[in-house]
């Protein structure tokens, strides 16, 4: 077995004084933890009365029956073949389908079949999603199969229909209502006394904006490359006023549209803002919700603009661009040169990100404008529990949904925490409004909005502390960079680094001067001490070792589905 190596500052002894005055924890390692049991009781029953496979033999009710029909189906195709067939309909075969039968009803009417169909629609005419139903289907019909002369329009009502038992579809609804934790949506961030030093130091700690100074975060946290939440950084008018859709949509044009994303959904869906929030306000999500994520949300929104950045800028003045802390490196390419890098970020409950590092080896903050978000960080080079990433990290295999990856691995996830060492353990912690996170460059992580509206805003950077790193990057990870293939006026991935180098010698030549002494990776992310990377006899080309593909490493689990880093 590989070593593991531990990498960064020692937190039992690095600056002792600092951490018992200032930092908080953000929960206790005796307190109970979070068990799989914790998410089982699901708010509401299946919208068509879909009941797990299980339950067939238990039944006494003769209305609950399993469905002849289901049975017949079942002898040609299983659960998730059907599902796949019926992904190939357009909306009209899916329509015919769902009048064959009780089983095909259920089936045919899951969210996603006709979100997809929407969006493909959306794609192929070039409109964006400017009215809603309350349902997809409905808002297929509503989009493409209504005029402005017609007055009545019927949406449609789910029917309970008993005799239905599948696993597969169940599944998917218990991921998209899954409970969750009264423990996630208190904010618990006092020091427990009876916690060692050792137990406490892999927890994410909490420091207030007012007691923490530039050099301190530089130190304690951005140089260690160490992910912490400064509560209150955030607050002031964002925080403020903008849990009143009303107060933000007078201050957007009504015509401006905004991009939203899945993890599982086909293509990117464009949304009004009004068309958005009734969009959230569906009562039955798809599994994995659309969640706006726009990087031209502040463009023409000059006031969204003015209610966050400038109180922000004030109260971290160690995250401006225009300070005097090197700050923000790339921004020296120029605004509509440099890869993409602030985002507007909304979504309903239960949305979020599957685990993912964040691009361009570059850090972040994220700002928690209003709900709550849950985060889990695991260290650079060791992955989560159900993350495969592939031999040269270009491709990673993972579950569909935050939802699917809780029921599937949050045992083996609970685990960790015994398992590895101190250096390697997972941290979790929930944002409140007012609060800003730090993620560090190369973190594995995954967040989960837990209330029924979440925004915030999220940016991402080069610093003195990870551009030594994001040089190599820019070198030796062309084919990972992103944030600048799409936009005519950005600088190309091959030529990123000559760019950025020009620009720095100019700029900020001792920044430069020392990360082009660097010669190695320091974050084990992309070194080949990681433990997603193969043995030195499997990167030899000439090993008579057989060199598992990243499907070979997948077969054994299920409902996995690839994805870009």
């Amino acid at each position: 077995m590989r070593e593991r190596q531990q990498y960064g500052r020692n937190d039992e002894n690095n600056n002792s004084e600092f951490n018992a005055k200032r930092v908080k924890f953000s929960s206790s390692p005796t307190t109970k933890r979070v068990t799989l049991s914790d998410f089982t009781c699901i708010q509401d029953p299946h919208p068509f009365g879909v009941l797990p496979g299980g339950n067939q033999f238990f039944i006494s009710d003769q209305s609950a029956q399993p469905s002849f029909s289901k049975s017949l189906l079942e002898q040609v195709l299983d659960d998730k073949l059907w599902q796949t067939v019926l992904s190939y309909c357009d909306a009209k075969s899916l329509g015919n389908a769902v009048q064959v039968s009780r089983y095909l009803y259920v089936a045919g009417h899951q969210s996603e079949l006709w979100r997809d169909l929407v969006l493909r629609q959306c794609d192929a005419t070039k409109i964006a999603i400017t009215k809603v139903a309350k349902s997809w289907k409905d808002t297929y019909v509503l989009l493409f199969h209504t005029t402005t002369t017609q007055t009545l329009f019927v949406e449609s009502r789910p029917m309970n229909i008993p005799g239905i038992y599948s696993d597969t579809i169940y599944q998917s609804h218990f991921c998209r209502s899954f409970a969750i934790p009264d423990a996630w949506l208190v904010r618990n961030d006092g020091q427990n006394e009876n916690c060692t030093a050792q137990q406490q130091h892999r927890e994410i700690p909490f420091v207030s904006v007012e007691s923490i100074s530039p050099q301190e975060f530089f130190s304690q946290y951005e140089e260690t490359n160490q992910p912490v939440v400064i509560q209150g950084a955030a607050n002031g008018k964002a925080v403020d006023c903008w849990n009143n859709w009303v107060y933000l949509q007078a201050h957007s044009s009504p015509t401006k549209t905004f991009r939203t994303t899945s993890g599982a959904a086909p293509l990117s869906g464009y949304f009004t803002l009004d068309a958005y929030r009734k969009y959230i306000e569906f009562e039955y999500l798809e599994e994995s919700p659309l969640y706006l994520f726009d990087r031209n949300a502040f463009v023409g929104n000059e006031q969204w603009e003015d209610d966050f950045f400038p109180d922000f800028y004030r109260r971290c003045p160690y995250w401006d661009p225009s300070g005097q802390y090197g700050h923000d490196l790339l921004q020296h390419l120029g605004s509509r040169q440099r890869p993409d890098h602030t985002w507007l970020i909304a979504g309903p409950k239960r949305s979020g990100s599957v685990f993912h590092i964040d691009p361009n080896c570059t850090h972040a903050w994220n700002a928690c404008i209003q709900g709550r978000k849950r985060w889990i960080f695991y260290p650079p080079g060791d992955p989560p529990p159900g993350v495969l990433p592939s031999l040269h990290g270009d491709e990673v295999a993972l579950p569909l949904s935050v939802g699917e990856w809780i029921v599937q691995y949050w045992e083996e996830h609970m685990e960790q925490y015994r398992q590895r060492p101190v250096g390697s353990r997972p941290m979790e912690c929930t944002t409140f409004p007012g609060d800003v996170i730090f993620v560090p460059h190369g973190w594995w992580h995954s967040v989960i909005n837990l209330d029924d509206v979440n925004i915030a805003i999220t940016h991402n950077y080069l610093s003195p502390s990870n551009l030594g790193n994001a040089l190599k990057f820019f070198v030796e990870k062309q084919d990972h960079i992103s944030g600048c293939r799409d936009r005519a006026e950005s600088i190309k991935p091959e030529m990123i680094h000559d760019a950025l180098v020009e620009a720095l010698r100019t700029k900020e030549p001792k920044h430069l001067e020392k990360a082009m002494a660097q010669t190695e990776w320091t974050c084990r992310a992309w070194s080949s001490q990681s433990t997603n990377q193969p043995d030195k006899e499997q990167e030899d080309p000439t090993s008579e070792v057989k060199r598992k593909t990243i499907m070979e490493q997948t077969e054994p689990l299920a409902s996995f589905t690839f994805s870009f880093l």
